[in-house]
């Protein structure tokens, strides 16, 4: 009897090491997920935080999911948004392998008092993020609501 309570411990603490080593080989190894480096601005400079996201079946899924990260926010307490709160990616399309449409909603440059960036750098920072983590696109278009910005 004294025998059995004494691998209990043993079977517990082997079966809690099986399932970590088991999920960290999935975290670690699971090729459905891709490394994207977004920039955000903090006090005083813009700085990246590395994400891992799903890969998507295509360039423009992969493009849609980086921006819908930049519009979430930064993970980092001491970083600042880099689009507004509440903006809609409406459309997004990639022409000739090297084009990139973007359309968002109006609520891009029509934002509250708490949002510190002006128009013209929140456009250079996305533009910034979408060419690192996607070097192959030429020619970057935004829009809001149809109109280029």
């Amino acid at each position: 009897m004294k025998l059995k309570l004494k691998r209990r411990p043993v079977i517990l603490i082997s079966a809690l090491a099986l399932i970590f080593v088991i999920s960290m080989s999935v975290y670690f190894f699971n090729n459905n997920l891709v490394k994207r480096v977004l920039f955000f601005p903090g006090r005083s400079s813009f700085s990246g935080e590395m994400r891992r996201v799903p890969k998507q079946n295509t360039v423009e899924g992969d493009v849609e999911l980086l921006i819908r990260e930049l519009i979430l926010g930064p993970y980092q307490i001491d970083h600042l948004r880099t689009v507004p709160e509440n903006t809609k990616l409406q459309n997004l399309l990639i022409r000739d392998k090297s084009l990139l449409y973007v359309d968002f909603s109006a609520d891009l440059v029509v934002y509250d008092d708490n949002f510190s960036i002006v128009t013209e750098k929140m456009t250079t920072l996305i533009r910034r993020n979408i060419i690192y983590n996607f070097p192959f696109l030429e020619e970057i278009t935004l829009s809001v609501d149809g109109q280029t910005l």
